[in-house]
C-alpha cells in the first residue's frame, strides 16, 4: 500500500488537503459543512498546485453531515481536473452515503469514482487504479 506521509498540506475553511508528493491527494472535509462551487474551485486550485496537473488520484474523506450545493456537485461531475484519474470517497454517515450514491448515479462523474467505508479500502482501490496505467 502507498505510504501516506504528506509532503504538502493546506487547510481551507472546510477541508484539510494533503499530498504525498507522488500521486495521492487526500481531502479531509470538516463535519457539518456545505461545500460550495467556490470551495470546489479553491480545492482544485490547491490540488493543481500540489500535482502540477500530473497524474494523480484523490481520496475525499467526508465529514459527518457534509453536503455540497447543486452547483458544486454539477461542476465536480462535469469538469475533470487535469491529471486526475480516479476519486475515492470515504463516508461513514448513512445520510451522507445516500447523497454520495445519488451523486455518482445521477451526476455520473467522468472518471472512476467509488464510495468506501474506510480509508484503507479506498487507498487499496486507488493504488490499483494508479498501477493500471
Amino acid at each position: 500500500m502507498l505510504k501516506q506521509t504528506p509532503t504538502k498540506l493546506v487547510k481551507t475553511n472546510h477541508a484539510t488537503i494533503s499530498f504525498d508528493g507522488k500521486s495521492i491527494v487526500i481531502s479531509e472535509l470538516e463535519n457539518d459543512t456545505e461545500i460550495s462551487l467556490e470551495d470546489v474551485i479553491e480545492h482544485r486550485r490547491i490540488i493543481h498546485e500540489f500535482t502540477g496537473g500530473k497524474r494523480h488520484a484523490v481520496l475525499a474523506i467526508a465529514g459527518q453531515h457534509t453536503t455540497a450545493t447543486k452547483e458544486a456537485r454539477e461542476y465536480s461531475s462535469q469538469n475533470i481536473p487535469e491529471g486526475r484519474v480516479a476519486e475515492a470517497i470515504v463516508i461513514t454517515s448513512m445520510p451522507v452515503r445516500l447523497m454520495g450514491r445519488i451523486f455518482i448515479n445521477f451526476h455520473k462523474p467522468g472518471l472512476p469514482t467509488k464510495l468506501f467505508e474506510t480509508k484503507e479500502e479506498a487507498l487499496v482501490w486507488l493504488e490499483q487504479i494508479l498501477s493500471n496505467d
